[in-house]
């Protein structure tokens, strides 16, 4: 069976409480504190059908680590406009201005972890496609609960 979804995405940070900071009170995201049995405390949140999660560097063995790869965090708001005057307020400029590709609106930011954050607002020709997606049986829930029906 192929991969079919982004299922998480997770931050890994030496200063997690000052990122998860930066991601609420910046961008506007609802992170939560979270843990796990003995795990460090983190923080997470469910962002459409994806979980994304800002962790402790400590809560991964050495050979886990991440190392010379970067990872973009893309995120997607309903009004770009209205998030760069939030940025704004904590003093955070995006890197370059708006650019319009057609399926999206862009800009982006850098974190307090030097991360490269993209911040997009999606056309509806974006939306239409993963509708399209959808309706060809690619949702990952309705694939789910109709494995589940025959089993």
């Amino acid at each position: 069976m192929p991969v079919e979804f982004l299922s998480a995405v997770i931050v890994v940070s030496e200063q997690p409480e000052q990122l998860a900071s930066f991601y609420i009170d910046a961008i506007g995201l609802p992170l939560r504190a979270e843990q796990h049995n003995n795990d460090v405390p983190h923080w997470g949140a469910t962002l459409g059908q994806l979980h994304f999660a800002i962790h402790d560097v400590r809560d991964f063995p050495e050979h886990h680590r991440a190392g010379a790869g970067a990872v973009v965090v893309a995120l997607a708001t309903e009004d770009l406009d209205a998030l760069l005057v939030r940025l704004r307020t904590h003093n955070i400029e995006p890197l370059y201005p708006p650019k319009n590709l057609g399926w999206t609106t862009m800009t982006a930011v850098h974190d307090p972890d030097g991360n490269l954050v993209e911040l997009t607002q999606m056309a509806d020709e974006w939306w239409a496609g993963l509708e399209r997606r959808r309706l060809d049986g690619h949702d990952p829930v309705v694939r789910s609960k109709k494995r589940a029906s025959q089993t």
